[in-house]
């Protein structure tokens, strides 16, 4: 049993002496190649080293040798900066407008003028810096606070720049006038803001103020331009009395804001409101000829006055509202028409809406009354005759029942020319419609002629 284990030791024993003789041949191998490579650098070296050499100190060459390593440094300088240069100016500068300037300066005490509101800045300095940089991290100061009355020129002064950063402010610096602010009282006004957002039907009463006055501090030049205080009183969406903290602002006579301390800053105003009314009367103009020659004989009313309201200006040129009556299919001798009352322009309310008519006909009968004479409206600075071939009367046919006929006083008919129907280049003869009114709107009116023919002039 002992033999077959030394014999199988034995066998392994020369695998491993085989393998180590394989493995130091091919080192021998490696080892006399790395040995053959680097006789071979060494040998091309010395032959370019001693080849260079030749060259290089060659009188045949030496000029062309220096000339050219001379061309190779300025090349190589000049590229450097080249390129050093444009990634410079692409890439390390931004540019920023209109940024705010701040003002050190005791307000309370000293008013400043000559002052931008806003400067433009160039920011140079290293990429990562610069593209980090925007206009609302950039501020501005000019530091006025060790400055007394006078004039000054200030450098202004860039704040928070890191240390790889420059600014160019534009203006770099400015020149400012300090004035010692005195106090002085003003009255009180007001003005009514937002009126747009009001409905119109409202109107806004005087406002009563807390203070009558208040307190004003500028310097006296700035006061001397002051022509009033207002409070700014806001009326969007009020339907009703109501009070309100109003902001006080000063302005000077061509209506400019002016800034200046006033103290306090805002004051309390309450304001009334109220919605403006008045009753007209309801007129009834017939529209339209009546049937069967009948005329009209009395018109009667469930309300004969309508109660209006809207704006007051509205209002005060509003007399009376008419209603237009058609009467062309009135065929009994007593009729009686529901009409709606329509509101004129710019009123917004009414009482009553609709209106019960009552119209009463009788026989239809006429009348003529001689020489009314011609009168002018809206002439102006014209000069005008009627023409010699022309009558200044005419004669004028009344419509109506007899008894209506009877009542009328004939000085309530006017025949008249209106001259806001001439052109303003007109000369000579021209001709013009006539036309007939009469103060009873239960009669007609008709004159014997259409038109009259006029010398006019300027």
């Amino acid at each position: 049993m002992a033999k077959p284990k030394k014999q199988k030791t034995s066998n392994i024993d020369e695998k491993k002496v085989e393998l180590a003789k394989t493995i130091a041949s091919q080192s021998e191998k490696i080892t006399r190649s790395y040995m053959n490579f680097g006789n071979f650098f060494v040998k091309a070296f010395r032959w370019f080293s001693n080849w260079f050499d030749r060259l290089l100190f060659n009188r045949r060459f030496s000029k062309e040798i220096a000339l050219l390593l001379a061309v190779l440094l300025y090349v190589s300088v000049n590229s450097s900066y080249s390129i050093s240069s444009v990634t410079s100016s692409m890439s390390n500068s931004k540019e920023f407008q209109d940024i705010p300037l701040s003002v050190e300066v005791n307000d309370s005490v000293y008013e400043v003028s000559g002052l931008p509101e806003t400067v433009d800045v160039i920011l140079t300095g290293e990429m990562a810096d610069i593209s980090l940089a925007t206009a609302d991290k950039q501020t501005i100061v000019a530091d006025l606070s060790g400055l007394t009355e006078g004039t000054h020129t200030v450098e202004l002064q860039a704040l928070g720049l890191s240390g790889n950063t420059r600014a160019t402010i534009v203006p770099n610096q400015v020149t400012v006038t300090i004035t010692k602010k005195i106090s002085m009282e003003f009255t009180v006004g007001y003005q009514f803001i937002n009126t747009n957002k009001m409905d119109d039907i409202y109107a806004l009463g005087t406002p009563e103020f807390e203070n009558d006055t208040v307190i004003v501090r500028a310097s006296q030049q700035t006061i001397d331009q002051i022509s009033v205080v207002n409070a700014l009183i806001d009326v969007s969406n009020i339907t009703g009395d109501f009070t309100v903290d109003a902001p006080l602002v000063a302005y000077d006579q061509n209506g400019n804001r002016m800034e200046v301390d006033i103290v306090p800053e805002s004051i309390k105003a309450t304001v009334s409101v109220t919605t403006p009314s008045k009753e007209v009367p309801i007129v009834v103009i017939p529209n339209g000829e009546i049937p069967n020659d009948k005329a009209i004989a009395s018109i009667s009313l469930t309300h004969s006055s309508v109660t209006i309201n809207g704006p007051q200006d509205v209002l005060d040129t509003i007399d009376q509202i008419e209603i237009q009556l058609p009467v062309y299919d009135l065929t009994n001798e007593t009729n009686v028409v529901t009409m709606p009352i329509n509101l004129p322009s710019g009123v917004r309310g009414k009482d009553p809406s609709v209106v019960s008519i009552t119209v009463v006909l009788g026989d239809k009968t006429q009348t003529v009354v001689n020489d009314i004479e011609i009168t002018y409206r809206n002439r102006g600075d014209w000069k005008a005759t009627i023409s010699e071939d022309e009558s200044a009367t005419v004669s004028v046919t009344i419509t109506g029942t007899q008894e209506m006929i009877d009542s009328f006083d004939v000085s309530g008919i006017e025949a008249y020319i209106d001259f806001s129907e001439l052109s303003e280049d007109s000369s000579g003869v021209v001709e013009l419609p006539l036309h007939i009114e009469g103060n009873n709107n239960m009669l007609t009116f008709e004159s014997d002629r259409q038109s009259v023919r006029l010398n006019v002039s300027k």
